[in-house]
């Protein structure tokens, strides 16, 4: 992965196929979340973080993919 701006090209082996074309091919761009949105994750991940340390997932990101079909355009969002 790249910095947040450039996107980036993943191998097709390791990607999921285009819901509209089937395409495997992606370009993945990082973007920093909104503050509110982050913020809410923060407080429903804390139960979690704090009770199951050791199989917790973690504090969430303060960052999220967004993936482009370089075929045909469309979009999907990774968290």
């Amino acid at each position: 992965m790249s910095g947040a701006g450039s996107p980036a090209s993943v191998a097709a082996e390791k990607t999921p196929p285009c819901k509209r074309c089937g395409n495997r091919d992606w370009a993945i761009e990082q973007r920093h979340k909104a503050r509110l949105r982050w913020l809410f994750e923060v407080i429903f991940a804390a139960p979690d973080v704090w009770i199951f340390q050791s199989e917790s997932a973690g504090w969430p990101g303060k960052e999220y993919e967004l993936w482009t079909c370089r075929s045909c355009g469309r979009r999907a969002r990774v968290a």
